[in-house]
């Protein structure tokens, strides 16, 4: 039996009639699907990307264009929720559908390419525009449960999603550094990480020069695609010694989804790569996406041969160094709010998750199993060695249980 999510029962002002509320749904709220449909709403999407917030990079039409041809690609349903405020779509809500256990859940489009899940929403709509896009969405059948993760606390999602579902699983931190006041990265870094640490980041630069002269270059764009790939490389083979699995460098469609992201016309220019070479051998990467006067740290890579000399320290510090002269004053760590990324910042946002049943099988997925089960599994893999950790953990991850 259906548990479907009916907003206009809910709120004061519903109609007097189911009859009467459904029309009025239709006339507001409405459902594209696949990449096809996606290709349908790109003026729109592109005019709300533009003027949203600088934390919405993962939600620009590039990153949505590349996040929908990798989930079809995996057998993945895609679908936009649109609701429509003053005469134009005001809200694009884009999801996807995968089965896990015979439950059709539905997460954030891009999820888990993307760091921060969210809606777009038009500046001025109602919370309530988000709303209606999230029960279009229940209504059309098909979804046993909205699994929502990475969710920022000032997400413009935010308000719809306290009022439609619960909160799973703990809160976590996402660090940033705020450099809107700062005249250089080593006056923030002195102040934020002290003295120890300036001496440590000062020995690695030595340690390096010893071996060539240092370089640091930023790509973006295409041009970002090359040494991108071999970030991903380092990154995949770090894992791997460390026995553990990601969704994202495990899956090579995943890198292949960044790299069309580059080729956008319009948001492409967003990925960028920081490179940084010794004597002209590539030594550390800082990978970012970057959106107005905000970089989002995105993944870093160290180059095994270096890697005693911590050349990621030297990579941080100059990546921040050009967020500086760039005039982007937010150097974003993303969650999760690891020591090293605490010592490079001077804040945070909490990130939660949530979920909202649509149906008895959802429920049962969201109580028992991210409720109890899950939770207990990740337990017992962090207790693993780190050659079955990897095993596990990447078989868990392909059959989408992690």
């Amino acid at each position: 039996m259906s548990l479907t999510l009916d907003l206009f029962a809910s709120r004061p002002d519903a109609e007097s009639a189911a009859g009467e509320g459904a029309s009025r749904a239709d006339r507001l709220a409405y459902v594209e699907e696949g990449a096809a449909g996606l290709t349908r709403l790109e003026s729109d999407w592109r005019r709300l990307s533009g003027a949203a917030r600088d934390q919405s990079v993962f939600q620009t039409y590039g990153f949505a264009s590349s996040a929908a041809r990798y989930h079809e690609e995996r057998g993945d349903r895609v679908l936009v929720g649109v609701a429509e405020w003053a005469g134009r779509p005001a809200c694009l809500l884009p999801i996807v559908v995968r089965r896990r256990g015979g439950v059709r859940v539905a997460s954030f489009m891009g999820d888990p390419i993307s760091q921060y899940g969210d809606a777009l929403m038009a500046a001025g709509a109602p919370a309530r525009t988000a709303e209606l896009a999230l029960n279009r969405l229940a209504a059309r059948g098909g979804i046993d449960v909205f699994e929502f993760r990475r969710v920022r606390d000032d997400a413009a999602f935010g308000p719809a999603l306290r009022s439609l579902s619960f909160q799973v699983g703990a809160a976590v931190e996402a660090p940033h550094a705020d450099l809107a006041s700062e005249p250089c990265a080593e006056g923030f870094l002195h102040r934020v990480a002290g003295a120890k640490q300036k001496r440590e980041r000062a020995r690695s630069r030595r340690r390096l020069a010893e071996r060539g002269p240092l370089r640091f270059e930023t790509l973006r764009g295409p041009e970002a695609v090359a040494p991108l790939r071999h970030a991903f490389q380092l990154k995949r083979a770090w894992l791997i010694e460390q026995g553990d699995a990601s969704p994202v460098l495990d899956d090579p469609q995943a890198l292949v989804a960044l790299e069309r992201l580059a080729h956008d016309p319009e948001d492409g220019s967003c990925l960028v790569v920081g490179r940084l070479t010794v004597g002209g051998i590539p030594a550390a990467y800082e990978v970012g996406l970057v959106k107005g006067r905000r970089f989002h740290a995105y993944l870093g890579a160290v180059a095994e041969p270096f890697a005693a000399a911590s050349p990621g320290k030297t990579v941080m510090e100059e990546t921040l160094a050009w967020c500086l002269r760039e005039g982007v004053d937010h150097y974003d760590l993303l969650p999760p709010a690891d020591a090293y990324k605490r010592r490079w910042s001077n804040g945070s946002t909490t990130v939660r998750a949530y979920v909202a049943p649509v149906t008895r099988a959802g429920r049962f997925y969201a109580g028992f199993w991210l409720g109890t089960v899950r939770p207990r599994l990740r337990t017992a893999l962090d207790s693993m060695p780190a050659p079955l950790r990897r095993r596990v953990g990447a078989a868990a991850l392909k059959a989408g249980a992690a």
